[in-house]
């Protein structure tokens, strides 16, 4: 594996800038065993002269720990901070040339979540490797000097507890690998469901989900039990080590030495020091092998990405001087892996410089995979592209946004913004009147890939980004299908006109659609059918449309549409309560940690306090029974051993019960409940909250806060409980020792309560900073997965890289100081040690009538054990969200709705943050079993009509009622699962779920069920066309395609991902036959062509005839024929207002 010696080699300095350090600290810490010797030799002989010395040589030895441990510690914070940032940078970058399907999306994530959170203590552990080895080495000379071959035999049990390594190495990389894998799939489903959150709302597959996802994190919490298990059993062997070495070696001493009691105390309690220096460092080498076998699992899942071959680019490139032909492709084949037949076969076209190229077929024929091999993003089975200049202007059919302001996503976020040109472009995309609804105009900040837009504004304002870039190529993946006519017209006189800015700027266009209209824009017309490309002329100017033989009472005469302005807080930002967020500041820490032991668990909680508290009396005990067996008589000295054994059985039983009850109870426990809670709440949270959120704010919460609740917060409890008992136990040992020490209790305890209250307020507020700042990482980082082929096509590599390593700086700094907080909290408590150490001397030596070596001895091994024990008592942070939903119980009966008759009366709804209405007393009324369409200009407020329908969005004033049940009333739940069946605009489906569960997510329908409304949406041969060998003759075949997850078959397009929603809608439909709900189709057809859209007509004939559907569309070309003259209507808003509502015979002028 070469990234690790990569890391070293680039981190050279630091990497071994740890050295001196550490073994410096090496050399004060064997001082102590000497100093012990010293000191109890003094008590019973000494001068006061030379008591002094020994004093100043305390003080030396426990202020050289201090400051080696703080130096070395720093230097180890420096290094992780270091590797932290290398590996996340070069995640990123190869993100930016790697194309990933939409299952790998989140691989990105999880690397930079998980994987690279437990590579960052790679420097430590290799440090700690060999500091340790070798303190085992230096501690066993000393050792052997006082007990000469007794000495060896801690390395002996050593050697044996070590076979468990073998073990460990050879099962534990597996182990890790899998529960890496279960916590990518969690994630990529998360993300899927936050990304698609309005969608996944408008569907009420908020429970489907959140049992997906619960089950996937049960897996992974499983997974993750074969992991522990093994953790505890060698923790098991390690303990072991750690507590019956000096055992075993002490009875054998003594054994085998003579009965001197002065010899024997001083040598006792000297051994049991060095002992403690040989078994803890030869203990922490055991525990750094499951930790090491672990980080090199983590390093193999980066280097496997970082591995993965990047894009290749084989497009060749004109050169400048010509003229003539800007981009050609000649016998271009195109086959996925996967496919039996290939894409396109053969094709060949030429496009010259400022010409516009128009390419149109049927749903699924390839035009989106033409345009991605003109971008150099495919493999090309035969042939070659030239193209005149590799950057691209791509504007994809599912607008990308990135997470910036509308301003800086046109301009690409450009260093000096061209003001003249980016008005011209902003006023030719049809975009004033929409930023001028806006609170912040351009400033607005664009969440989630535009959540808080409205589709038809997202395709402009990456409309708008093509253009502003003045490339002189442009790409453009059916842009204008969310438009209404009128914004369409104006958009395409303004930039495809003989005016318009493409002529201008004499740019060569390659315009996928199937629109009639385009054809007296374009110089040349490609068909795409059965994988070949066929030249067309273009056709003469159309009459108008369907869509367009409407009445021109849907706007007011006269009313141009630069005049037209979107509804005043039609799509603001809407004002989100920070009560959730700001949850931690608001509350106080003992709630917090309150929180955490509900999720904990009782009994967890109480058997893990339990063995705490009597490990660490039986640590801590088991020193002042060699102080009794030391001044006791030899004939009492066996029994006194037998109290020890039995001791040291009882703490290692009880250490074995504290990693069981940590890792196999607690761990899983609080990690399932905490999950679970904090799922439920996203899930539940209104759609206000992901208009403000950032999706890497979310994203975190999910990743690394639930890593910390996993991996952390449970042995940081335990080790809280084990100091805690430790301390009290030393602290009375101490005081029965030298009785005078009580004044420096008071003393200390002030000083630990300033200590911690400067140390947990800085820290808290570090902390929080941490958390945002790593989110913007995400957000970055999930910019730059979504948004590869947008940014690879534009050449804006290296400004997507320094944007992200501005933001990866900026995380770095909180994370740094936090880190920095921690050393200086461990030097603060090094330096109180180091003075009670002092203090305990100093007044042995003044008052030594009063105090035996054997006293001194057990005091300082006592204080050599407590070091460091309060640094870790760590606060229990956790952020989770919380938000209740407002409760609403009315039940509208188990057969409600029959009819779907639906009154819109007198409503009016506003967003918080504006004063103004996006509905303004609006009132219509929808018989049962009416199709009716709503229509109006983008912005006019149809999506805030159909939010309001599904109870997205509250009514300020008005009932909306559907068979007379006011939907105010009863439970969002009920009204997107019973009431009303939705068909969002965007396609919706989770990658890492099957085929089955993205059809069918409350498993209503049978197989030849689910197969028939495939079949009926055309998608069937479409799925089935993998190459699979298992397949083939398999009588299983379709109970395996359908139990497939969605990321094994090819992406669907657009227009293919509206039909999979239809055939999603078809299900829940014949699912609830024995009631009708409301059907709601959000511009279900904008991305088909006329005969595809043939299909919607057949279901709305066939299927939905009997059902009330309300259809928002721009385009009605296809569905118009399968309205009912004499019932059926129309209904146009405008400004937030009904502004006609017709039947469809008084509407029509034509068909």
């Amino acid at each position: 594996m070469t990234l690790p010696l990569v890391l070293m080699r680039s981190f050279q300095n630091a990497f071994l800038a740890p050295i001196l350090p550490r073994i410096s600290l090496i050399v004060f810490r064997y001082l102590q065993p000497i100093l012990i010797g010293f000191a109890i030799d003094f008590v019973r002989s000494a001068s006061l002269e030379i008591g002094l010395y020994l004093v100043l040589y305390a003080a030396i030895v426990y202020m050289g720990l201090a400051v080696s441990a703080a130096i070395y510690q720093h230097r180890i914070n420096q290094l992780q901070i270091m590797f932290r940032g290398g590996l996340i940078s070069l995640i990123h970058h190869h993100s930016l040339n790697f194309s990933a399907t939409r299952s790998e999306d989140s691989e990105a994530l999880t690397l930079v979540g998980s994987d690279v959170d437990n590579i960052e203590s790679a420097g430590d552990i290799f440090h700690e490797t060999w500091a340790q080895l070798l303190e085992v080495i230096v501690g066993t000379a000393m050792l052997a000097a006082r007990v000469r071959w007794l000495a060896f035999l801690p390395l002996v049990m050593i050697f044996a507890c070590s076979r468990m390594s073998a073990y460990v190495a050879n099962h534990l990389e597996g182990k890790q690998k899998n529960w890496n894998v279960a916590t990518q799939k969690r994630i990529a489903t998360i993300t899927s469901a936050v990304s698609g959150i309005k969608s996944l709302k408008m569907l009420g597959m908020e429970h489907a989900i959140q049992s997906q996802i619960l089950h996937l994190r049960s897996q992974e919490l499983h997974i993750s039990e074969g992991m522990r298990w093994i953790l505890v059993a060698y923790n098991a062997s390690a303990n072991a080590l750690g507590i019956f070495a000096p055992v075993v070696t002490l009875i054998l001493y003594a054994m085998t030495s003579h009965n001197d009691e002065s010899m024997r105390a001083n040598e006792v309690f000297s051994s049991l020091a060095l002992l403690a220096m040989v078994t803890h460092p030869a203990n922490m080498v055991m525990t750094l092998v499951p930790r090491a076998v672990a980080v090199m699992a983590n390093f193999a899942r980066v280097q496997s990405y970082l591995t993965k071959p990047s894009i290749e680019d084989r497009r060749q490139s004109e050169s400048e001087g010509n003229v003539h032909q800007s981009t050609s492709m000649d016998n271009v084949t195109i086959k996925p892996a996967l496919m039996t037949h290939p894409i396109l076969r053969d094709v060949s076209l030429d496009l010259g410089r400022g010409e516009l190229l128009l390419c149109a077929g049927a749903v699924g024929s390839g035009k989106t995979t033409l345009a991605l091999a003109l971008l150099g993003e495919l493999h090309l089975a035969t042939g070659t592209i030239r193209v005149h200049s590799k950057q691209i202007a791509y504007c994809a059919q599912q607008a990308w946004l990135p997470s910036a302001t509308i301003c800086d996503a046109i301009s690409g976020e450009a260093d000096g913004l061209d003001l003249e040109w980016y008005n011209t472009v902003v006023e030719a995309c049809g975009l004033l009147p929409d930023l001028e609804a806006l609170p912040g105009g351009d400033k607005t900040m664009i969440e989630n890939n535009g959540i808080n837009l409205s589709g038809g504004q997202k395709q402009r304002i990456a409309l708008a980004r093509a253009v502003y870039s003045r490339n002189k190529v442009l790409v453009l993946d059916d842009p204008f299908s969310a438009l209404d006519k009128n914004v369409r017209e104006f958009v395409l006189q303004k930039l495809l006109g003989p005016r318009g800015l493409f002529k201008q700027m004499d740019m060569t266009i390659f315009l996928i659609s199937n629109s009639t209209t385009l054809h007296s824009f374009a110089d040349k017309v490609v068909l795409l059918r059965d994988s070949m490309a066929y030249s067309q002329q273009p056709l003469s100017r159309k009459e108008p449309e369907a869509s367009t033989v409407l009445s021109s009472s849907r706007t007011s005469p006269g009313t141009s549409f630069a005049k037209t302005k979107a509804p005043k807080g039609s799509i603001e930002r809407p004002e989100v309560s920070h009560d959730a967020t700001n949850l931690p500041q608001r509350t106080g820490d003992l709630a917090v940690y309150g929180f955490y032991l509900n999720a904990v668990g009782r009994l967890s909680a109480l058997l893990m306090t339990f063995c705490t508290a009597t490990c660490s009396f039986a640590l801590t005990f088991s020193t002042y029974i060699l102080k009794w067996a030391v001044e006791a008589p030899p004939r009492e000295l066996q029994m006194y051993l037998g109290l020890y054994v039995a001791i040291s059985v009882i703490a290692w039983i009880a250490t074995n019960g504290i990693m069981w009850s940590t890792h196999l109870k607690i761990a899983i426990r609080s990690g399932e409940v905490l999950h679970a809670q904090l799922l439920s709440t996203i899930l539940r949270a209104p759609l206000a909250y992901f208009t403000e959120t950032q999706i890497g704010v979310t994203l975190n919460r999910f990743s690394q806060d639930i890593s910390l609740v996993d991996k952390q917060l449970p042995p940081a409890l335990s080790n809280l409980s084990v100091q805690i008992f430790k301390l009290l136990a030393q602290v009375v040992l101490i005081l029965s020792v030298q009785p005078l020490m009580t004044a420096t209790v008071p003393i200390c305890f002030v000083c630990v309560y300033f200590i911690q209250r400067v140390y947990l307020r800085t820290s808290k507020q570090l902390r929080y900073l941490d958390l945002e700042s790593k989110s913007h990482v995400y957000t970055n980082l999930l910019d730059t997965v979504n948004g590869a082929t947008t940014i690879r096509a534009f050449g804006w590599q290296r400004k997507f890289e320094h944007k992200f390593d501005k933001a990866l700086n900026l995380s770095q700094k909180p994370s740094y100081l936090l880190l920095c907080l921690q050393c200086w909290l461990k030097v603060v408590l090094d330096c109180l040690i180091a003075l009670v150490a002092i203090s305990l001397i100093a007044v042995s030596i003044l008052y030594r009538d009063t105090t035996t070596g054997a006293d001194i001895g057990l005091a300082l091994n006592l204080i050599i054990v407590a070091n460091g024990a309060v640094s870790r008592l760590k606060s229990v942070q956790d952020s989770v969200l919380a938000e209740d939903e407002v409760c609403d119980t009315s039940d509208p009966g188990p057969r409600w709705p029959l009819s779907g008759e639906t009154l819109v009366d007198n409503v009016s709804v506003s967003y918080s943050s504006s004063p103004g209405l996006a509905l303004r007393n609006m009132s219509f009324r929808i018989v049962g079993g009416q199709n009716v369409i709503i229509m109006g200009r983008t912005g006019s407020g149809k999506s805030t009509l159909m939010l309001s329908l599904l109870k997205l969005l509250a009514t300020k004033e008005g009932t909306i009622t559907i068979d007379g049940v006011d939907i105010a009333q009863i439970s969002s739940n009920a009204v997107r699962q019973r009431g009303i069946i939705a068909v969002p605009q965007d396609g919706f489906n989770i990658p890492t779920a099957t085929l089955r569960f993205n059809l069918d997510p409350y498993n209503m329908s049978s197989e030849k069920t689910i197969i028939e409304a495939l079949k009926k949406t055309r998608l069937w041969d479409k799925l089935t066309s993998i190459s699979t060998d298992e397949f083939h003759g398999n009588p299983d075949t379709f109970t395996k395609i359908l139990d497939l997850p969605m990321s094994c078959f090819l992406p669907l397009s657009a227009g293919q991902l509206q039909l999979f929603a239809l055939c999603r809608m078809l299900l829940r439909v014949w699912s609830m036959a024995a009631t009708k709900p409301i059907i709601i189709l959000d511009e279900a057809s904008s991305s088909l062509d006329l005969g595809t859209e043939s299909i919607l007509h057949e279901i709305l004939v066939e299927d939905l005839c009997a059902y009330t559907v309300v259809m928002i569309a721009h385009h009605v070309d296809g569905i118009i024929t399968a309205m009912r003259p004499g019932h059926d209507k129309i209904v146009t808003i405008h400004d937030g207002q009904v502004l006609t509502e017709s039947l469809i015979e008084n509407v029509l002028v034509d068909v």
